[in-house]
């Protein structure tokens, strides 16, 4: 049986879209703000575009964020392979013949 799906009405650029999906309202809504606010961005330091020209630049900017993010998990989880690594070598301490060092007092 598939997951019920969330209907809910966000505002965006000052047009109500009705969106479904697999996440909560609040999430939906929080998107919904996010793409608002990225939208605004553009258009307030482009005046005078297009609607279509500003959703087409606000796109190609989030875009560029998740591939930068990408990027940036994919070295975060390299460097976190490397420290793993590092501390797996690390983790057998020295043995250590403790018989003699006791002979020794």
């Amino acid at each position: 049986m598939m997951a019920q799906k969330t209907k809910t009405i966000v505002k965006i650029a000052g047009r109500e879209y009705t969106i479904r999906a697999n996440e909560t309202e609040e999430y939906i809504h929080s998107v919904a703000i996010y793409v608002n606010r990225k939208m605004n961005e553009v258009s307030t330091a482009q005046p005078g575009l297009s609607v279509s020209m500003t959703t087409i630049l606000t796109a190609m900017n989030l875009a560029d964020e998740v591939i930068k993010l990408k990027a940036e998990i994919e070295e975060l989880n390299q460097r976190v392979s490397e420290l793993q690594d590092i501390t797996t070598r690390n983790s057998n301490p020295p043995i250590h013949d403790l018989s003699r060092k006791a002979k020794k007092r």
